[in-house]
Formats: C-alpha cells, sequence, structure tokens
C-alpha cells in the first residue's frame, strides 16, 4: 500500500502518461481516418473522370443521356453537357430537384480545368445540405473536340460512412485509452516502487533511531543535572562551561529527537487527530504571552491582530506547536527594534493565519523549499541560532494534519508572511 505521497505522485504520472498516450492515440486515429477518407475521395474522383470519357463516347456514337431518368429523380447522378465553346448548352439533366438547382446556383465553384474534380458542399433553399463531387472532361470524337461535360455525384452515402467509421474509430480509441490509463497506472507504480520502498527503510531508520536515541539523551540530562547540583563537586571555569555546552546541546538533541519523531508519526498518517473545538484567539493570546519575554529580550514588539471567537476542529496542542514555531522563527531572523505581527481573521469558510516580521526575507527560489526538512535559509546563522531546519516542516505536518495550507509570501516593505489557511469546520 503507497503512503499519501508517492500516491499522489503515482496519479500525477498516471495523467501525464495518460495525456501521452491519449495524445498519440487521438493522434493514430486522425491519421486513419484522413488517410481512408482520402483514398475513398481520390478513387471515386478517378471514377468519375473515367465515367464522363465512357459516357462521351457513349454520347457521340448513340446520343445516349450520361444520366438515366431514376438517377436524377433520386439526385443520384447529375450531368451539365455544353459544346466546345462553352456558349451553347448541349443537355441540361441537372433536373427540376431542389439538388439540381442547388448545383445550378453554384456554377461558379464547378472545376474549371480539364481532367479535374471538385467537393462541393452546398445548402439549398429550404435549409437541406447536399455534397456532391463535381468532374470535368472533354467530350471528343476522334481527335476533334465536340464539348465539355461535367458531371455530379451524390457523396451522401460516403459521409454517412465516413462519419461512422470514425465512431467506431473513436469507440476503439476510448477502449484503447482506458487501457492505457490503466498501463500508466501500472507502470507509474513500477517505477516509483524503488523510490518508495528507500523512502519507507530511510523512514523506519529515522523512527528507530529517533525512538532509542530518547533514553541515552534522557541519561545524558540526568548525569549533567547531576554535576550542576552537585555542590561538592570543585569544577573548574572551563568545566562548568563544559557542563553547561552538554546541557544547551542535550537540549537540542532532545529537541531533535522529539521533532523527527512527530515527522515520522505524520508521514505514517499516525498523527493523532483530536475533534475538539479550540478556541484560537485564546490559544493566539496564550502563545503571544509565552514568547513575549523572548520578544522584549531581542527588543522586538510582538503584535496581535486577533478577531474575536476564532475557532476551529482539531488538535490544540500541535495547534500550540504551529504557532510557536511560526513565532519563534520570525523572532529569531528577526532585527531588533522591528515588529512581528500575529493576525487572525476569518476568511469565507477558512480561518486564516498571518505571522508578519520584518527580517531579511526569503528569496524566491527557497521559498519552495523551505518547508523541506533540514533545509535552512542562511545555514550558519541558522545553526549559530539553534536552527535544525525541522520547524517550517513540522509545521507543514501539522497544518496538513489538519487540512490546511501554508506558504510563504514577501512582507512589504522588507520580511516575511507565514500565511496559513485552516478549515473552520463545523460551528
Amino acid at each position: 500500500m503507497w503512503n499519501k505521497p508517492f500516491e499522489k505522485l503515482r496519479r500525477q504520472m498516471t495523467c501525464v502518461y495518460a495525456a501521452i498516450f491519449g495524445v498519440l492515440i487521438l493522434l493514430i486515429v486522425a491519421a486513419a481516418y484522413t488517410f481512408i477518407w482520402w483514398e475513398i475521395l481520390a478513387h471515386e474522383k478517378d471514377n468519375l473522370i473515367a465515367q464522363i470519357y465512357h459516357e462521351g463516347e457513349e454520347w457521340v456514337e448513340t446520343r445516349e443521356a450520361p444520366c438515366s431518368e431514376a438517377a436524377i429523380r433520386s439526385g443520384k447522378m447529375f450531368a451539365y453537357f455544353v459544346d466546345a465553346d462553352g456558349a451553347t448548352v448541349v443537355l441540361n439533366q441537372l433536373g427540376n430537384g431542389e439538388a439540381g438547382q442547388a448545383l445550378l446556383r453554384h456554377k461558379g465553384d464547378w472545376p474549371k480545368r480539364l481532367d479535374s474534380s471538385r467537393l462541393l458542399r452546398m445548402n439549398g433553399t429550404s435549409g437541406e445540405r447536399y455534397r456532391y463531387l463535381a468532374a470535368v472532361a472533354p467530350v471528343l470524337d476522334g481527335d476533334k473536340r465536340v464539348g465539355t461535360l461535367y458531371m455530379f455525384k451524390n457523396m451522401e452515402f460516403y459521409y454517412e460512412a465516413a462519419y461512422k467509421t470514425l465512431f467506431w474509430l473513436l469507440c476503439m480509441a476510448l477502449v484503447l485509452y482506458m487501457a492505457a490509463c490503466y498501463f500508466g497506472y501500472w507502470l507509474a507504480g513500477r517505477n516509483i516502487r524503488p523510490i518508495s520502498k528507500m523512502y519507507a527503510r530511510q523512514k523506519q531508520f529515522t523512527a528507530d533511531a529517533s525512538h532509542e536515541m530518547r533514553t541515552p539523551l534522557a541519561v545524558m540530562k540526568l548525569a549533567v543535572q547531576g554535576l550542576r547540583e552537585d555542590e561538592d563537586s570543585r569544577l573548574s571555569e572551563f568545566a562548568k562551561e563544559s557542563v553547561e555546552m552538554l546541557d544547551s546541546e542535550a537540549d537540542r538533541l532532545s529537541r531533535l529527537t522529539e521533532n523527527l519523531m512527530t515527522l515520522a508519526r505524520s508521514d505514517e498518517d499516525n498523527l493523532p487527530a483530536y475533534t475538539e473545538r479550540v478556541d484560537m484567539t485564546a490559544l493566539c493570546h496564550k502563545v503571544a504571552a509565552q514568547l513575549a519575554l523572548l520578544a522584549e529580550q531581542k527588543q522586538i514588539v510582538l503584535k496581535q491582530e486577533l478577531q474575536a471567537d476564532l475557532s476551529v476542529q482539531g488538535d490544540e496542542l500541535a495547534l500550540s506547536r504551529l504557532l510557536i514555531i511560526l513565532l519563534d522563527n520570525a523572532l529569531k531572523y528577526s532585527a531588533a527594534k522591528t515588529t512581528v505581527t500575529l493576525r487572525g481573521a476569518r476568511v469565507k469558510e477558512n480561518l486564516v493565519i498571518e505571522v508578519r516580521d520584518e527580517g531579511c526575507g526569503i528569496s524566491d527560489e527557497d521559498k519552495t523549499r523551505v518547508f523541506d526538512r533540514f533545509y535552512r535559509v542562511d545555514k550558519a546563522r541558522s545553526r549559530s541560532q539553534g536552527g535544525l531546519g525541522l520547524g517550517l516542516s513540522l509545521a507543514w505536518a501539522i497544518v496538513q494534519q489538519h487540512g490546511g495550507s501554508i506558504e510563504a509570501f514577501d512582507n512589504q516593505p522588507q520580511g516575511t508572511v507565514m500565511y496559513v489557511q485552516l478549515p473552520l469546520g463545523a460551528q
């Protein structure tokens, strides 16, 4: 069973494969239909010109009319015979029907060059549509040209046959396309299976390593705490600094372990799905109060612009962690005497939370990667300030857990806006 990221990738790859296969199938159908129709039309043109020569010979020998009365009445065939100079009509077999009169009205569209043909599309006075293949050839008496014969053949039968052929071709194309979609889904799964297995092993290693690290880290914390509280020990200044450094690094590793455990659970969709109603206005005030001392130490103004009675359905502990991550990041990368603003408001069916800072901002390239694990925009600065490169990844996982979205935008005139949308859910 694929996990969500790989199932989404598989569907995307299937859509790409299906689009490629669909275009290829349509091109093949279009080429086949065009080739068949072109062959039929070319064959009929050659046959009609050959028939004109034959009827011309019959006229010279026996004065037999080119078209029978039955063919004229049914509209199947028509003929029009003029003398050699084209001024005198020798024989008009267009009849009095609507189709023949339509041909006469479109006389200017008849083929001009001898031994040539042309497909005529016409509309009658009553709205009927007619399609005739028109051809012209000379009538010869020995080597002498005695006239010019036009003949017209009804092509409706061929059009109906072509439409039926196209219909069945499209039906076959649809069946092939469905088979191609299934094949594309199978092919996408086959292609991403090795990547998925590697990813699963990496996730399992992360979860196992994080779990195994918790006990030795707890022992280290207790040992460091014992050294700090042991009044009988006479530690040098260097030893005291080393103990403080060990304590700081143990805290950092503990945070890293907890973050990795949370991310591993989010990969497996094992984050708790609470359905309690969370008062987001109160929670924002609470988190802002917790970080007020840090803001004061850095000489940063922490403003709150919150609508009253904001609430969502979700996990209060996770949402509190989300706010802490966003505000802590904003404070961490803001200079002294700047402002960090926490905003919350209802926008249609969503709760929108914004954290605005006036720091150095994030480049367009980095905006697409700040939510990747262990990615830091300024690696040296992040490390010096205790950054692990996991905070925004956790924020993204928490937002996804609640069915929302998170994006990074530029703040004007300077800085970054972290923009979070969470569905309000049932009120």
